[in-house]
């Protein structure tokens, strides 16, 4: 039952993943996309990269795919991942 649920979701997620791969490579960003873990998606950016890129990542997440839900993102930022919580 639970099958359908999960299969749809990591779907979205690889498509998340590959639209900001490909938005970030067509700005020519040196942030690259280095993980995804279940359904976040950890990126290294550069600092003076750091606004345009969430805004990426936003707009990627989000507009994925319209459903009769929203879908929503939280991001949070660090210097390192023992600090990204």
């Amino acid at each position: 039952m639970n099958t359908p649920i999960q299969g749809t979701a990591a779907d979205i997620m690889k498509i998340a993943m590959i639209n900001t791969y490909k938005e970030l490579n067509k700005r020519n960003l040196k942030s690259k996309l280095i993980l995804q873990i279940h359904d976040e998606l950890i990126i290294e950016a550069k600092k003076e990269e750091k606004e345009e890129v969430k805004k990426i990542l936003k707009d990627c997440m989000e507009n994925v795919i319209k459903l009769k839900v929203p879908l929503t993102v939280d991001m949070c930022e660090a210097d390192n991942w023992y600090n990204a919580k």
